[in-house]
């Protein structure tokens, strides 16, 4: 289990809003330049997950007792809420990506959504981030080639 710093965001500095992408890469352990770089954000106290993120990871995990283990090591980690305001900013982006003739998943949305209303940078290795930082103005970092 890893732990990082406050739970509840309290005094916290975080950098990175760590994807479902880069998690599972992460558990499974296999990419060791993903794992070490994963690795130094949480020891710098600067990953944040949220609950979307959690709830992909634990869909893809079909033993109850590992389901358990994520969550409990999740507690750790600074956790972001998703608001009333952080809906709607997703869903204006949704729509806004439609008019550019880009259909975007809403859980991908809503990671963007709360990375740019707090500040932060998603750490992702989808390339179909890529579509939407530069047009909804979000900071990504893609690990792509590690």
């Amino acid at each position: 289990m890893w732990t990082c710093g406050n739970s509840g965001g309290e005094n916290w500095v975080s950098e990175y809003l760590v994807d479902t992408s880069v998690w599972v890469e992460f558990l499974r352990g296999e990419k060791t330049a993903i794992k070490k770089r994963l690795e130094k954000l949480l020891d710098e106290n600067r990953a944040v997950v949220s609950g979307i993120i959690l709830a992909e990871l634990l869909t893809g995990i079909h033993n109850e007792k590992d389901q358990d283990f994520l969550e409990e090591s999740f507690l750790g980690l600074p956790f972001l809420e998703a608001t009333r305001d952080i809906f709607a900013m997703a869903g204006k982006m949704g729509a806004s990506m439609r008019k550019k003739g880009f259909n975007m998943p809403l859980s991908d949305l809503l990671i963007a959504a709360l990375a740019k209303a707090h500040g932060l940078t998603v750490l992702t290795l989808d390339n179909h981030f890529q579509t939407l930082a530069r047009p909804l103005n979000v900071q990504m970092e893609l690990l792509k080639g590690l």
